[in-house]
């Protein structure tokens, strides 16, 4: 049964370093998943701007820096949370979707 993860990997929502979030509400939690970058993204933009913490100290703790949060600040402002969905990687860049071939001897 495929998990959740690879839900994330097949739709190009899969945190690439979801070790970085050390922010304390994805600490042990069954909900906020730091490998769901989406949501990673949505909470980093909620933190600054519900919440009032700074740009820099939030940026730090999810894992990116600055003018990664204020790129995703203006990608939302423009599109909302669709906006914070990855662009798919162009095939030439994706190991993944290259295709694989055999040479036969």
């Amino acid at each position: 049964m495929p998990t959740k993860t690879d839900a994330l990997r097949r739709e190009g929502t899969l945190n690439p370093h979801p070790e970085a979030v050390t922010d304390p509400l994805f600490a042990g939690s069954e909900f906020f998943d730091p490998e769901d970058v989406v949501q990673v993204k949505y909470e980093m933009l909620r933190r600054v701007r519900v919440e009032g913490r700074s740009v820099q100290g939030t940026a730090a703790g999810f894992g990116v820096s600055r003018p990664t949060w204020y790129e995703a600040q203006a990608a939302f402002d423009a599109g909302g949370i669709a906006a914070l969905v990855p662009k798919k990687m162009p095939y030439y860049l994706d190991k993944s979707a290259r295709p694989t071939y055999q040479i036969r001897s």
